[in-house]
């Protein structure tokens, strides 16, 4: 089974409402000022609960960002490149459950999706939950540095990038 179909399965059990943008909402919020920006798109929303019920956006200022994750109906279209551009695009607590090749497509898609800023959440340490087949839901663990570097060679070059890393696991 492919990763996606192993996520599109947890997500239909319930998994990744989209809670993990809250403990980034402060630096989200000064990304967001210090770029005056208003469209935003986030990229691995989950189930979009931080914005349907937490109402990340209102504290935020800004109207509701798009809403994308590939593993959940409804809202797995990806704006086109050439005609969607946001000022600002969040990625939460997705990149370490990619494979290595689809963790460098999803930072050059977030990148060349961002006018102003790219922001990325990625957690370094073992998920409390595991996939289908038994592995570990976190499925690219490395340390801020490898992140750093990767993230570098694969960005689309424009906007600002800022990583921040947990290590407290999910």
């Amino acid at each position: 089974m492919s990763t996606l179909n192993l996520y599109k399965d947890m997500h239909a059990k319930g998994f990744f409402p989209g809670h993990s943008t809250h403990k980034n909402s402060s630096t989200i919020k000064g990304l967001i000022e210090k770029h005056v920006a208003k469209a935003l798109l986030d990229y691995g929303c989950g189930k979009g609960a931080q914005y349907h019920e937490g109402k990340l956006h209102e504290a935020w200022g800004v109207p509701m960002p798009h809403l994308y994750d590939p593993a959940v109906p409804g809202l797995d279209t990806l704006p086109n490149a050439l005609s969607a551009k946001f000022d600002g695009v969040i990625c939460c607590d997705v990149l370490e459950h990619l494979e290595v090749k689809e963790a460098a497509a999803a930072i050059f898609n977030v990148t060349i999706r961002a006018c102003k800023f790219a922001f990325f959440s990625i957690a370094t340490s073992t998920a409390k939950n595991t996939l289908q087949a038994g592995r570990n839901a976190h499925i690219l663990l490395r340390s801020e540095d490898w992140w750093r570097g990767f993230v570098e060679a694969t960005a689309f070059d424009g906007p600002e990038i800022v990583l921040e890393f947990d290590h407290g696991g999910k």
